[in-house]
């Protein structure tokens, strides 16, 4: 039983051998590698594993310059706008004129634009896996960078920011300058731009608000107003951001928008207009007329004629500069021919506003004239108020013990007082440059004691009223030399030759004469050499009949001169 029993064992031993490799080999069927074909899929996948990091390498390898280049110059732009940066907190407590400021802001946006423009860059090409596409996207970016590169360089941002880093800190709180202010305070405009540029090129320091729009005021009334506008118009742009001197603030910007008027930048003169209404409103100040009747010529519905406009705008500028003692009533004088010309112009309140601001400055300036006179006589009959508010000096019956003097001779009273007194007066329309009145006033001294004293002021009003002909001679002979047409040419000639015969005529003390016969000779050679040309002669009335209207100031000849 033994035996049988073993056989039987082995048997059923054998029987789940051989099953086990059934089903074994059923499982090899679906996913069992041949030996052969094992071996070269995993060679593959091994070399697979080795190829990878080596293409890594390559690409890292082919684009490690583009990469150090581009990593290289966002470090360096990073710098540089922090260094922008830094200058702008700077330049925040600095008095920096506007267009600075705006340069500035250019040069800045300018390099943060390419900063972006390069890590924009960056940030694509270590996205991109294809060695070949990397290449592609760096020549063609690279290209274009390195040409906003080349701009900067040459925009001369570099320069001007060494030049910001090294600028010196000026004091915070510069006072008004004394000496300026005095200067302007007495009318001597030239003093105070004299000083103010000695102080400028001294002190290092920006100048007081106070102190530059007194300067600025100075350049305007000595009719630079291109040079008068920028100073003034920086100074706006500084005080918009500080806080205090809403009365300078407003005095400013009333000057600049009435030279932006004057100077026909309309946009920019109802733009200076709109805000100084709205601050004279939200400041508490005394809302002014003026600037209303300006703001309502520039409105878009105005229809104020062109030649209109600008024969207003002249009128204008010439107010700004206005100067009582050197210009007397002229402005009040073109004010009254601008309201006869155009007596239905919606500019008429704006006009009578210049005529009474000039009238009253030349009335003022006439009677402290004469109230400095009664002073030197050591009597006073009248206040200044009581002097007639003209252009005219009070008549002689309005003083006691003056002789009323009808002509040119001499005064009639011996007395030392009356004398004194008509010199006075002389010298007064002297300083407001009434030439031909001061010189009536001298000449009534001759043949008297104080012949000997008035010769030196009549020879001065003689020459300088022979100087203010002499100039508007210059002035046409200078339009006849550019003038193309024979027969205007030669009127013009005549024009300057006659008022150049006129200087010959009324002002022989001026010691001018060998001048003005220098350049009557002048004028003889041209007026042949026209006639030469072809141009019909005409009969030309004498004294300066023919004076055409003045298109510009010109430039005096030197042959005139």
């Amino acid at each position: 039983m033994m035996p049988s029993r073993i056989s039987s064992c082995k048997l059923l031993v054998l029987s789940f051998c051989l099953c086990g490799l059934f089903l074994s080999g059923c499982a090899f069927d679906s996913g069992m590698i041949d030996p052969a074909d094992g071996r070269s899929r995993r060679d593959a996948a091994i070399q697979q594993k080795t190829d990878q990091p080596q293409t890594e390498a390559a690409r890292r390898d082919v684009m490690m310059p583009v990469m150090s280049s581009i990593n290289g110059r966002i470090r360096a732009y990073e710098q540089r706008v922090e260094e922008w940066r830094e200058v702008e907190r700077k330049t925040a407590t600095m008095d920096l004129p506007q267009e600075k400021l705006n340069r500035i802001d250019e040069c800045r946006s300018h390099l943060q634009h390419i900063l972006l423009e390069y890590n924009a860059l960056q940030k694509q090409l270590q996205q991109e896996t294809r060695i070949e596409a990397a290449q592609l996207l760096a020549g063609n970016s690279l290209l274009q960078l390195n040409q906003q590169d080349i701009d900067y360089l040459e925009s001369g941002c570099g320069k001007f920011l060494a030049e910001l880093k090294n600028a010196t800190q000026p004091s915070a709180s510069a006072t008004p300058d004394p000496q300026i202010k005095a200067a302007f305070n007495g009318g001597d405009y030239g003093q105070v731009i004299n000083l103010y540029a000695q102080s400028a090129a001294t002190s290092g320091q920006t100048p007081a608000a106070e102190t530059t729009f007194q300067y600025g005021q100075a350049l305007l009334k000595n009719h630079q107003e291109a040079e008068a506008y920028k100073v003034l118009n920086d100074l706006l742009a500084r005080m918009r951001q500080q806080q205090g001197q809403d009365e300078l603030l407003l005095k400013v910007l009333q000057s600049v928008a009435d030279l932006n008027f004057g100077m026909e930048a309309n946009d920019e003169a109802r733009k200076n207009y709109e805000e100084l209404i709205r601050l004279s409103i939200e400041k508490g100040a005394q809302r002014d007329e003026w600037a209303g009747l300006q703001l309502a010529a520039l409105m878009p519905t105005s229809t104020i004629p062109p030649s209109e406009m600008k024969e207003y705008c002249a009128l204008l500028k010439n107010y700004l500069a206005y100067v009582p003692k050197r210009d007397s009533y002229n402005v009040t004088e073109r004010a009254d021919k601008f309201l006869q010309a155009y007596s239905a112009s919606p500019l008429v309140p704006n006009v009578n506003l210049i005529k009474k601001a000039t009238k009253q400055q030349a009335d003022n300036f006439i009677n402290q004239g004469v109230a400095r006179i009664e002073v030197q006589a050591g009597e006073r009959t009248a206040p200044p108020s009581q002097f007639p508010a003209t252009g005219q000096v009070p008549g002689d019956s309005s003083r006691t013990g003056i002789v009323p003097v009808t002509g040119g001779g001499p005064v009639a009273a011996g007395s030392d007082k009356n004398l004194q007194d008509e010199y006075d007066r002389g010298v007064a329309l002297l300083q407001a440059r009434e030439y031909d009145k001061a010189i009536e006033r001298f000449n009534r001294l001759q043949r008297t004691a104080y012949e000997a004293k008035a010769r030196p002021q009549l020879e001065e009003a003689s020459k300088l009223a022979a100087q203010d002909l002499r100039q508007k001679a210059a002035e046409l002979f200078v339009r006849a030399s550019n003038n193309r047409d024979p027969e205007e040419k030669r009127k013009l000639l005549l024009s300057s030759r006659d008022l150049l015969q006129s200087i010959l005529v009324k002002y022989p003390q001026s010691g001018l004469t060998d001048r003005v016969q220098k350049n009557l000779s002048r004028i003889e050679a041209e007026l042949r050499a026209v006639e030469a040309s072809g141009a019909a002669p005409r009969p030309a009335a004498g004294g300066g009949a023919y004076v055409p209207p003045r298109t510009g100031t010109g430039t005096p000849s030197p042959t005139l001169r």
